[in-house]
């Protein structure tokens, strides 16, 4: 192209978005806080939710003061929605077109951040089980794993819009998998291998449990990279946080088809 083809060319003209600090990052995420007495201070690989790299897209985190994984699952959380509105509001007035969450228990804000901000809010995968659910014959189940079974309460449960009790949902947990345990409750490094086959093991002892599962949704933050090694183990379909947010990320940047008419 020489520089007169360069001249003719049209360029947009683009208007400021009053306020907006940042521009480029769609997607806004509400982090638990690295610090304190009570830390989450570990490191996150490609893939999962705390990693800018795991995203098509760039990112922005934003923590919400004071908020440790054991006080958003104690029965204190609720104490805490406050700030997570707030970290939602700053983010959309930083440019967010969508604000998602560092631990899909944050779905017990789901409703209030909601009702906060104008952009699509998905806090938790667990907003993908009845769209699954719709998917799979009615004598199929659906298998959850999570980091930690007894904070998947019938409460927790309803705020993602699905039925307290149901015999087509089905979890399992991974708090007595001594090295998931272990990264989820004390700062510190992660044995990537180890997890893995903690989480591969959780899901084929489901499966074993329950033969009618269809499909498995891997609800926690830190599980989506070792999605393949499960599918690979199980054979079924497997979703996770990447599923929903890539999800709603194609639907706010589209782009034009290409190919032979």
């Amino acid at each position: 192209m020489n520089h007169i083809q360069l001249s003719q060319r049209k360029l947009p003209i683009v208007s400021r978005r009053p306020n907006q600090a940042f521009y480029g990052a769609p997607v806004g995420i509400l982090s638990l806080e690295r610090t304190g007495s009570d830390t989450f201070d570990r490191p996150f690989i490609p893939g999962t939710v705390g990693n800018a790299s795991t995203w098509s897209v760039p990112v922005r985190y934003k923590t919400i003061p004071s908020l440790s994984f054991s006080k958003l699952v104690s029965p204190d959380g609720d104490d805490y929605a406050s700030a997570a509105v707030q970290a939602a509001v700053e983010l959309v007035r930083e440019g967010a077109q969508m604000i998602t969450a560092h631990c899909g228990f944050m779905i017990r804000y789901q409703d209030r951040v909601r009702a906060a901000v104008d952009v699509p809010v998905l806090l938790s995968p667990l907003l993908l089980i009845p769209l699954l659910g719709q998917m799979l014959p009615r004598n199929k189940a659906i298998g959850i794993i999570t980091a930690e079974a007894r904070s998947l309460t019938p409460e927790v449960l309803e705020s993602a819009g699905l039925p307290a009790s149901s015999d087509r949902v089905v979890v399992a947990g991974l708090e007595n998998a001594p090295c998931f345990a272990a990264f989820l409750t004390a700062s510190g490094d992660l044995d990537v291998g180890a997890v893995e086959k903690e989480t591969v093991d959780t899901a084929v002892a489901l499966l074993n449990e329950r033969p009618d599962i269809g499909m498995l949704l891997l609800e926690c933050s830190e599980l989506p990279p070792y999605a393949a090694a499960v599918q690979r183990a199980t054979g079924v379909p497997v979703f996770d946080f990447t599923s929903m947010v890539e999800f709603v990320i194609g639907g706010l940047i589209r782009k034009p088809f290409t190919g032979i008419d």
